[in-house]
């Protein structure tokens, strides 16, 4: 399964990780993460995720794992859910794990198929592994009206 550091080569080469800043880390990832979802790659985009990652998509409900996660996404894709962007407002950072607040935005369209912009706000996890490679750990989201 292709993981965020392998999919991201300037963070890793051969499980060492490179002295990249926890923001250079981020931007990579978030980079990874758009760009699986904008372009309806959905296995990438769950490789992204670690194999026990939780996801919690603003509605009370929490995911757990791979499968809970593919079928979240692959609604969004088949929903025509496009253009997400995440802008970083705060990283921190300790030892082998980097936490992001952000807010989120993409584009969809409502039940009548018409054109909508939405967006919220975001906690993402990124843990790094025994191979030094970062996989999202947690994600956590809600939406605004």
């Amino acid at each position: 399964m292709k993981k965020l550091s392998l999919a991201m080569t300037a963070l890793s080469l051969s499980g060492a990780v490179l002295a990249d800043s926890p923001t250079s880390i981020v931007s990579h990832a978030n980079q990874q993460w758009n760009q699986a979802l904008n372009q309806g790659k959905l296995s990438e985009l769950v490789a992204l995720y670690d194999n026990d990652a939780t996801v919690s998509p603003g509605n009370g409900k929490l995911l757990t794992g791979h499968d809970e996660i593919r079928n979240l996404f692959a609604g969004f894709i088949e929903n025509g859910v496009h253009n997400h962007q995440i802008e970083t407002v705060d990283i921190i950072a300790a030892d082998k794990q980097i936490t992001q607040v952000a807010y989120w935005q993409a584009e969809g369209v409502n039940a009548e198929q018409k054109p909508v912009s939405f967006g919220g706000v975001l906690v993402t996890v990124l843990e790094q592994n025994e191979a030094g490679e970062w996989q999202l750990q947690s994600h956590v989201w809600n939406a605004a009206p």
